[in-house]
Order: C-alpha cells, then structure tokens, then sequence
C-alpha cells in the first residue's frame, strides 16, 4: 500500500485517522531496533511467512548497527525513523533538541542507505506516541509522515510471550484492521512472531507491506536539518567515517548525501600537523576552469560558510609534502585549495574545524563538497 505524505499523520491511538485498510489487513511494524540476534531473528521469521514489516529505527541503534539495517532494507522491508536516540519528545522543553531528535534519526539512517535506497521513508513516529500540535506542525514542515498505530502489542510490558500474542489477536479481532506495534529488540517478540504470524494467517488476516508515495523520501531528505548537538555531529561523522571505509575496502563510492559519484582526496601531511579548514569566499559562483560551479542547489551556503582546505602555515615547524590528488580528479585541479560547498558544521553554524576527528585508521572526519552541474561530490581527508 503507497501512503503519500497527504494520508498522514495515521494511527488512531493518536489521530483521528488511519490508514484506509480492507478488513483483514493488517500493517506490522516494529520499533527501537536494529538490534544484534533479535533484529535478524523477526526478519527470519518474516521471511519464512513471505511478509513485509516497516521498522522504525533508532539511529544510536543505527550508528551501532548498520548492517542488520542494511539487512532489513536488503530483504525489502520499508525504514522508517524513531528519533535519534529514543528521546520523549513531548517531554523536551528545548525546541533545539526536538529538532535534532526528529532530524537526526533520519540523518543516520540517510548515511547508512543513501537518498537513493528504495526501503527508506519519510515515515516516522514519535517515542512513546508523545506529540503535541507544535511538534506535527514541525513534522510535517519536514515533509515526514507521522505514523501512529491502531493496536499496541505490549510485547514491552512484563508480560508473558503468550500474553503478547492473545493480546495483539483480540484487539485485532475488536478492530477488524490496523496498524500493529512491536519491538524487534524484545525477547518476547522474537519468541512470539513466528506463531503470532501463523496465527494471522489462520484467522484470515493479511499483512499489508505499506510504502512511500514516489518523491516523498526526496522531499523529507532535501528538508531534512542537520543536527546541532556536538554529541550527535560527532556521532554521524563517525558513522559516516565507517561507511567510507567500508565501501571503499570494497572498491565501491561512498555517496551519504547526494547521488553523485564520490571522489577520494589524500591529503599528505608530516608528522601529527591538522589539516585546517578556514572560512574563505568562494572565488566565483559561475562555473570554474574545471567545470564545478559553487552552489549547492538544496542548501546555498552562505559566503562565510564555505570552506577551503590548506596546510598548516608556514609558522609550522613540521615540514609539509604537496598534496596528492586522487587518478580521477580533472587535471589541474588542487585539493588543497579549491573551494567547497558548505560542509556539515558550516550549515550548523558551527566552527568548520568542530567535527575534525582522526579515528584509529587515520581518517580525518570532516566533509568537504564540490559541486560539478547540480551534483555533489564528498570528499574524504586522510592524512
């Protein structure tokens, strides 16, 4: 079932709408995932009954985990998000971390998948089901998806596994339809789902696999805000740093925030000396000798929040080697010096040398972005 952004927000323990099901069907979701073992034991239950679930995630859970998500998105299940790190949002005073919260939890899901994986969505739902009037509104600016539910589980209350499944049956059965919450990180649900599933399809209910209208994940992607907290930046960088090493130890591109294909610069440099990053005017908004024109369609970074890469001063005493530019680079072109689309921190707001982090394998965690026509490419430093 295709669910545009104009169906929502859905789910009748928080609206007064839900989805426009036949009796009988039946929408199965799980939430606060991925999680090791029991994330890949409900998606091996799924499997053998041929159904398809959406899950919302977690993204601390996705920054852990990016593989069982992977996984999940791999074996045709729809991705859908559950804030960053599980916070009540209706409980938060600070707009700010509202923001972050809703935002961030798509960010990491976004690097892990791409914009382009089709399992991803603009669905989500709150922690809890905690909303106020404000928070859809926010939402909904976002071009998300609030998506609610029609019959709780309880698999998360201290409840026996057969309590789960007599519950979720009998409140079907009071319904005729609807959206079903679970938890793939509970104990009782991986024990329950294989006979909870036999049991649906015994009863005569159909699982319904619900999916985004075409553009929608687009919209929510081009509106989404980056995070702000240091805390969340820090942690998505990383994440971020682990997705490039793992494509790249593959031989692929590593593309987390448009489609274009991605370009590895090396930077080298002697001894423990920083790469820095300077706020610098971008010398043309016209298309340059190399063909790159400086605009990023999606977010125009202001003149002070573009950034240049150099190598320490001459002040340093460390001596510096020239910088190497990657084979596919066009030929003329400097690394070191060719301005970039605002990076991360730079469209926070934030110092351009904040997110600079070298992890054990020596990759420097900051982004740089050269536009090239209306695409975008990320660069990685490694020093």
């Amino acid at each position: 079932m295709e669910v545009p952004f104009t169906q929502g927000p859905v789910g009748r323990a928080s609206y007064r709408q839900t989805l426009p099901l036949e009796p009988g069907e039946v929408v199965l979701t799980f939430d606060d995932g991925p999680m090791p073992r029991r994330t890949p034991a409900v998606l091996e239950a799924l499997r053998t009954e041929c159904v398809k679930a959406t899950f919302f995630v977690v993204g601390t859970m996705v920054a852990e985990f990016p593989d069982i998500l992977r996984r999940t998105a791999a074996e045709g299940h729809t991705i859908a998000t559950h804030t960053w790190s599980h916070a009540y949002l209706n409980r938060q005073r600070s707009r700010n971390v509202q923001r972050d919260q809703i935002n961030g939890g798509l960010v990491a899901a976004r690097t892990v998948l791409g914009q382009t994986d089709p399992a991803l969505s603009p669905f989500f739902r709150y922690p809890g089901l905690g909303h106020t009037r404000a928070l859809d509104g926010y939402v909904a600016a976002q071009r998300l998806i609030p998506f609610s539910i029609d019959v709780d589980g309880d698999d998360w209350r201290r409840i026996t596994p057969e309590q789960v499944v007599e519950r979720v049956l009998a409140r079907l059965d009071a319904r005729g339809k609807g959206i079903v919450l679970l938890h793939d990180i509970q104990p009782r649900t991986v024990a329950i789902l294989p006979e909870l599933l036999r049991r649906l399809k015994a009863k005569g209910y159909r699982i319904v696999h619900v999916v985004p209208a075409a553009g929608d994940t687009r919209l929510a992607l081009n509106a989404v805000e980056e995070p702000r907290a240091r805390r969340i930046r820090l942690a998505l960088d990383r994440l971020e740093t682990r997705e490039f090493q793992r494509v790249a130890s593959a031989g692929g591109s590593f593309v987390p925030v448009t489609t274009a294909p991605a370009r590895v610069v090396r930077v080298a440099s002697a001894g423990d000396e920083a790469l820095a990053l300077r706020p610098a005017l971008p010398d043309s908004v016209t298309p340059t000798p190399t063909g790159h024109a400086w605009v990023d369609p999606v977010h125009p970074p202001a003149p002070a929040a573009v950034a240049r890469a150099e190598a320490p001063s001459a002040s340093s005493t460390a001596p510096v080697r020239p910088a190497l530019a990657a084979p596919n680079l066009p030929a003329g072109e400097r690394p070191a010096t060719q301005p970039a689309a605002a990076t991360r921190a730079d469209r926070a707001g934030a110092d351009t040398n904040r997110g600079r982090e070298t992890d054990h394998a020596g990759f420097v965690s900051v982004s740089l972005l050269t536009g090239q026509g209306a695409g975008f490419q990320e660069i990685r430093l490694r020093r």
